[in-house]
């Protein structure tokens, strides 16, 4: 099959025209962010069910594009990076999914099942990997470029046709189609400010006053990244920011101190210091949760034997049925329930480990 390039709002427009209302569409992404807070958005392949479109996004407009993304279910592979990829180019998340990595996981394969490898495992088919790493937003792309971006799409059709036979023999499609919602909820669940701290390496093991400090500069940062559309680490650095927390000194000499780069501080320095400043008189956060003690790993170990036991009985994988985090919190607070061991896993899984604790 070969793909047709498609770099223009007219061909993509008229295309579009001509899907059916609410069709499937199979579809993977390439984007760029090493040096950016939001990916950009490089090419979007699409098979149809007919042909394969390779759509050069830099050249077309995000509203002509936007109807693929709202009107049809995406059929993807492994989508949470394509996800908000998708959402940065047009403004917002597509309506629906179906992501086939978590359908292989319900049928009882790896959780991170990787695409190469599902093709081969299901079509006998061996994809090449040799343009993963490449710039994607460099024009012209070249024939390797495009033929493994073909093949990103060519055999998809073909996968999800598989899973969904024994989805639906296996009674899950339902399981399915809760788990692709939980995860386009997840990905366009906007972080609370108040919750930046959190995502800061070494957080966890902060003092008090410092952690109050943090969970002022955070907030900052990361607004900060946005709106320079920088990494958040070009902006300051995790272990930056935990000395900042920790500084008992107010002044610009500190700020050098702690390794930020002459220009920043020229820019970034008033600021900083007001900061750590509001952050001295603000109540911390609360700390995060500790490693669990010697009762609640004995819990945890008769548990995982519980979730091996039940993950063997239905055919999965013990760690699609039960993350460590959900145990842990599971175990710590029995009366809130995570929101993942809701739905589907509630009778499979969360019932019964309620039970034994």
């Amino acid at each position: 099959m070969a793909y047709l390039w498609c770099d223009t709002n007219d061909a993509l427009g008229g295309w579009l025209a001509d899907l059916a209302p609410g069709s499937p569409v199979y579809l993977d992404t390439e984007f760029m962010r090493e040096r950016t807070f939001w990916p950009e958005l490089a090419l979007v392949q699409v098979h149809d069910g007919r042909e394969i479109r390779l759509i050069d996004t830099p050249r077309v407009t995000p509203a002509v594009l936007a109807p693929l993304f709202s009107k049809h279910t995406l059929v993807m592979h492994a989508c949470s990076e394509d996800l908000e990829a998708i959402a940065s180019f047009t403004g917002a998340y597509p309506e629906a999914i179906e992501d086939t990595q978590i359908a292989a996981a319900l049928t009882g394969e790896d959780m991170q099942l990787g695409y190469q490898k599902i093709v081969q495992m299901l079509l006998r088919v061996e994809l090449p990997k040799g343009a993963t790493r490449t710039n994607w937003l460099k024009r012209p792309l070249s024939e390797e470029q495009l033929h493994y971006a073909e093949d990103d799409v060519k055999y998809l059709p073909e996968v999800a046709d598989i899973l969904r036979e024994r989805l639906a023999s296996q009674g899950r499609m339902d399981w399915w189609k809760e788990e692709c919602e939980r995860l386009l909820a997840q990905a366009s669940r906007e972080e609370l400010p108040e919750d930046a701290w959190r995502g800061v390496k070494g957080a966890g093991l902060l003092p008090d006053d410092a952690r109050a400090v943090l969970s002022v500069l955070a907030p900052w940062r990361n607004k900060m990244a946005r709106q320079r559309n920088l990494p958040k680490s070009f902006v300051i650095k995790d272990a930056q920011l935990l000395d900042l927390a920790r500084a008992r000194r107010s002044d610009r000499g500190m700020l050098a101190d702690v390794g930020l780069h002459p220009k920043s501080i020229r820019r970034d320095g008033d600021a900083l210091l007001a900061l750590i400043a509001e952050g001295q008189q603000v109540p911390p956060p609360p700390p995060l949760p500790g490693p669990p003690d010697a009762r609640e790993k004995k819990l945890a170990k008769a548990l995982r034997g519980k979730v091996g036991q039940i993950a063997e009985s239905v055919g999965l994988k013990p760690d699609v049925l039960m993350r460590r985090r959900w145990l842990e919190s599971l175990i710590r607070h029995p009366e809130r329930v995570p929101e993942p061991l809701t739905g589907w896993r509630e009778d499979v899984i969360t019932k019964p480990l309620l039970e034994l604790l």
